[in-house]
């Protein structure tokens, strides 16, 4: 019944408008100096020496103040958080200090994870992920080939003990790319206002 009752809804007054849930929390970047081409998804645990800081996320706000005392070294566009609340840091219009090498022309997305491939993406987190990316496909012209994942654009490396570990391997092997991709190619639903993001 409930099913029906919505379906009826949505033919009647079309799909519904997703508004995020969007906190600004200004950290400053350097002005771009060439146009977005691609986009890039972290999340923020991962390998450390230490076993007691490895592959552990943190929270939202831990996550928050640790872009805000270390602006000067790294920084990022984006955080979403596990219950889907998108937190914008550094306008799109600027760079941050989120991928080695590919800073000018990428922005950056945190995903609050362990990153261990074990540690599941909440559907809220997901869900305002793919509003978010598919504000920012539109608006910077852009398909989903733009996409790319830390671990791919990042090869340095961590010793350890003497071993040898991949430094970024975020977002890691939990990431349900195939599935993003398809939302995002498919039939928007309900739908998030493009540039409810940009700022």
């Amino acid at each position: 019944m409930r099913f029906l009752v919505m379906l009826i809804l949505a033919l009647y007054t079309g799909p519904a408008v997703v508004q995020p849930v969007v906190r600004d929390v200004p950290v400053r970047g350097e002005p771009r100096p060439v146009p977005v081409r691609r986009i890039v998804i972290h999340a923020t645990g991962g390998p450390d020496c230490d076993p007691s800081r490895s592959f552990r996320s943190g929270t939202l706000e831990g996550i928050v103040g640790h872009f805000q005392r270390n602006q000067q070294r790294i920084s990022i566009h984006y955080i979403i958080g596990r219950t889907g609340e998108v937190v914008r840091l550094v306008p799109e219009t600027r760079v941050a200090f989120h991928v080695r090498g590919h800073n000018a022309d990428s922005i950056g997305i945190e995903l609050v994870n362990d990153g261990d491939g074990r540690d599941p993406f909440s559907e809220p987190q997901l869900e305002a992920l793919v509003g978010l990316l598919r504000d920012l496909l539109a608006r910077h012209q852009l398909d989903t080939t733009a996409l790319k994942s830390h671990a791919e654009l990042d090869d340095g490396e961590l010793v350890c003990n003497g071993r040898r570990l991949k430094r970024k391997v975020d977002p890691g092997a939990a990431f349900p790319w195939e599935r993003i991709r398809a939302a995002l190619a498919g039939p928007t639903g309900a739908r998030t206002q493009t540039g409810v993001f940009d700022r």
